[in-house]
């Protein structure tokens, strides 16, 4: 008995004699790439970049101190958005030409993002980054369609897995707003959207291009039409420029054509001619003549800048806020129309 317990008072000692470990001031990010794109995988925020290595076996692994807890993940034509923390050790395991559909986490801080690609899972059935989706759907249509996503996203949430409380209550906040701001707005929207839902004929153009020629969307027809609504003076208009002249190369001998139409004020001509110049703008470079005002952009109700669409071989509408050249889903959308 006496030897127990002087066992015990000896384990006493020396559990509290252990030094505690302190926290790590960085977290660890590994995993296995299957048809791995690029040499290496870019993480980046708003104050943070780093690139890592990817192996010829498509498996990585580094070490990263990071002060941001959401992240841009890039690897090649695949991107998400991941929750890197100090303490974090993830292991994230995925295929590049299917990331969101095969994006595996697990180890400390695998909660979060299992949660997050699930929901970004779901953002992608119900299209919740376009609402305009719900509100060119009739009232019926519209309300089943939002109580569906309402379920689906409390179920999401009850269901996962390790969420901090403070990030769960941000989340409840986020997802309410979002369905109120579909209920509030609906009424003054669908008056809006509703002309121009998928399958509606589309606002017809008629304007000229650098030398004066007028382009019209009736030249098209029999050719999808891809229109990017841009002005010299904006600047995600600018970055997209680069996307838009690979897509025209890319696919410059398919049924597609590509209309890049800017809203510069006429006083800009000149400045517009000159990027268009300058920059060896591919396409079709025309300009309308009364800015927001004019009659294409305010027949799409557009607002903001740059606004991509897509109209069919008939003149009817497919997307009226399609995917931007640099998003990989503008291609899926291309190959399911067997462009």
């Amino acid at each position: 008995m006496q030897k127990i317990a002087l066992t015990l008072i000896v384990l006493v000692l020396l559990i509290s004699c252990k030094k505690e470990e302190a926290p790590k001031d960085y977290a660890e990010l590994s995993g296995k790439i299957t048809n791995p794109q690029d040499s290496v995988i870019k993480i980046s925020s708003r104050s943070f970049n780093k690139n890592i290595k990817v192996n010829e076996d498509g498996t990585y692994s580094d070490t990263l101190k990071v002060s941001d807890e959401f992240y841009m993940l890039l690897h090649g034509n695949a991107r998400t958005i991941v929750n890197i923390e100090n303490g974090h050790d993830l292991d994230f395991n995925f295929d590049a030409d299917d990331l969101l559909n095969t994006a595996e986490f697990s180890g400390v801080g695998s909660g979060t993002n299992n949660y997050m690609t699930a929901k970004m899972k779901l953002e992608e059935e119900y299209k919740l980054g376009n609402p305009g989706g719900f509100f060119e759907l009739e009232k019926s249509d519209f309300e089943k369609k939002v109580s569906d996503v309402t379920v689906k996203t409390e179920a999401l949430l009850k269901n996962a897995q390790d969420l901090d409380s403070t990030f769960i209550a941000k989340e409840i906040e986020g997802n309410n707003r979002f369905i109120e701001f579909l209920n509030t707005n609906y009424d003054a929207q669908h008056a809006i959207l509703a002309p121009i839902a998928t399958g509606k004929p589309s606002p017809t153009f008629n304007y000229p291009d650098t030398k004066g020629k007028l382009i019209s969307l009736e030249d098209f027809k029999g050719k999808y039409v891809y229109v990017d609504v841009w002005a010299t003076w904006c600047g995600p208009c600018i970055q997209e420029i680069p996307s838009l002249k690979k897509l025209h190369k890319e696919y410059e001998d398919k049924n597609l054509a590509i209309v890049s139409m800017s809203i510069d004020k006429m006083k800009d001509k000149e400045k517009w001619e000159k990027m268009v110049a300058d920059k060896n703008l591919t396409g079709n470079q025309i300009m309308v003549d009364k800015e927001w005002e004019s009659d294409f952009v305010r027949g799409y109700g557009i607002t903001a800048i740059p606004r991509f669409i897509l109209i069919g071989p008939d003149g009817n509408i497919i997307n009226n806020n399609a995917p931007r050249p640099s998003d990989p889903a503008l291609r899926k959308l291309f190959s399911e129309l067997k462009i």
